[in-house]
């Protein structure tokens, strides 16, 4: 008795205006099937025969032309539960009848899926309801999102001189795509539009950050599904969320953010609008685990493109890894999560203003408990700083360590817990 296999396989040539898979499969009784095309489109199917011999004889002749194997989380395709249920999970566990959260959940959902088909070229697909993003080919692994992120910062040089005919850009970026496989054109030169600009690498930065994130939610669905292949979805969003009509607290935060209103920052004209209440059940647990005792807690603002606000609100928040030299992630000191005290400095980075594309008419920050503890301040920038031992966290004053404006980091995410959820509007 064979055991059953099946192996995904990607060529991206862009002199040949090659971007192709081919899939692979024994089955059982030993038949040997394969399925090829353009990345992107369903492909032809065909039968090859069987034995392993033939499986084995199939792959090396791929490989002989180029084609390299993508690793693939086997069995995080789309499940047999019913598509309308599906749909609505999010907004159900979220919203919980609340007609306001209801329609922010729609709101935000539809961001980020217009988000990850912008930078896709309409190719990836999300699951709302676990969190999962797949590849046209499926839904990569950790370790293929882990060697993309490497290759970042690589084409950074070529898109500041738009040069994107060197033989060192193409290399890494067919390298790229074969990492994690997206839609090209047809036509030759699809290259020189594929990567455009600085906001092109911020795009795939931030795929790759919700990649990251939903490779542990794949695992644990193909778990959860040989545990209870027939259950509904249910626990996916750990958070509870309500509209706050405390004015008291309306005015606590309103007086926070003119406290840290700058206007030299083009985010200033916002105004504040809706404030939710948020509980994020594994983030406070680890905090009271965690942060509590560092100690030193501060109340601080943290921006981000509402397009990964629903994944925040399913995760918390994560700490993606620094891309090499591009500078608008805003990543001076090292793998963190950043905060400020300074309003305008985190929604300048909630408006837009550091992607160079569209800036957002409405857009949100979070309001946080982070535990400083004993904080360092940085004598030095750069992609490996951490603070020494001793000190639990980096606290760069504005004007006097190397920066413009206060930052603080801290380099676990249990030491922050986020409070409210703040809409900000033109």
């Amino acid at each position: 008795m064979h055991t059953a296999e099946t192996r995904m396989y990607i060529l991206t040539d862009t002199q040949a205006n090659n971007n192709k898979f081919w899939e692979v499969s024994i089955d059982a009784g030993g038949s040997v099937s394969s399925r090829n095309g353009r990345v992107g489109s369903a492909g032809q199917s065909r039968v090859l025969g069987a034995g392993q011999n033939l499986f084995q004889a199939k792959i090396r002749e791929k490989e002989r032309k180029g084609y390299r194997q993508v690793e693939i989380v086997a069995g995080a395709g789309a499940s047999g539960l019913d598509g309308a249920a599906l749909a609505t999970a999010a907004e159900d566990e979220i919203a919980r009848g609340n007609p306001v959260l209801a329609a922010l959940v729609r709101e935000l959902a539809g961001i980020n899926r217009h988000q990850i088909l912008a930078a896709s070229g309409g190719q990836m697909s999300l699951d709302l309801t676990t969190g999962i993003i797949s590849t046209p080919v499926g839904v990569v692994t950790a370790a293929n999102v882990a060697k993309a992120r490497t290759l970042i910062g690589r084409f950074e040089r070529f898109v500041e001189a738009q040069d994107f005919d060197h033989p060192g850009f193409l290399e890494t970026l067919e390298e790229y795509l074969m990492l994690v496989p997206q839609k090209v054109g047809s036509r030759r030169g699809w290259h020189r539009d594929f990567i455009t600009g600085m906001e092109s690498l911020v795009q795939q930065s931030a795929l790759l950050d919700q990649l990251d994130a939903s490779i542990g939610v794949a695992t644990q669905r193909i778990r959860d599904a040989a545990n209870s292949p027939d259950a509904a979805p249910k626990g996916i969003f750990d958070v509870r969320m309500s509209v706050s009509e405390d004015p008291g607290l309306r005015a606590h935060v309103q007086a926070f953010f003119e406290r840290g209103r700058n206007r030299s920052h083009a985010s200033h004209r916002l105004g504040m609008a809706r404030i939710f209440e948020v509980s994020l059940g594994s983030m406070d647990r680890d905090y009271e685990d965690d942060g509590a005792k560092v100690g030193g807690v501060m109340e601080l603002w943290h921006g981000t493109r509402a397009h990964n606000l629903m994944s925040i609100l399913k995760s918390g928040l994560i700490i993606p890894k620094s891309n090499g030299s591009i500078h608008v992630t805003g990543r001076m000191f090292g793998d963190g999560l950043y905060f400020s005290d300074q309003s305008t400095k985190s929604l300048n980075y909630a408006y837009g203003y550091w992607d160079g594309g569209a800036k957002d008419s409405r857009c949100y920050m979070f309001l946080a408990d982070v535990a400083m503890g004993r904080p360092w301040h940085p004598d030095r920038t750069g992609s490996n700083v951490k603070p020494p031992a001793g000190h639990d966290s980096v606290y760069a004053r504005g004007g006097q360590d190397r920066v413009m404006n206060n930052e603080m980091i801290v380099y676990r995410t249990s030491q922050a817990r986020l409070k409210y959820l703040v809409e900000f509007q033109q």
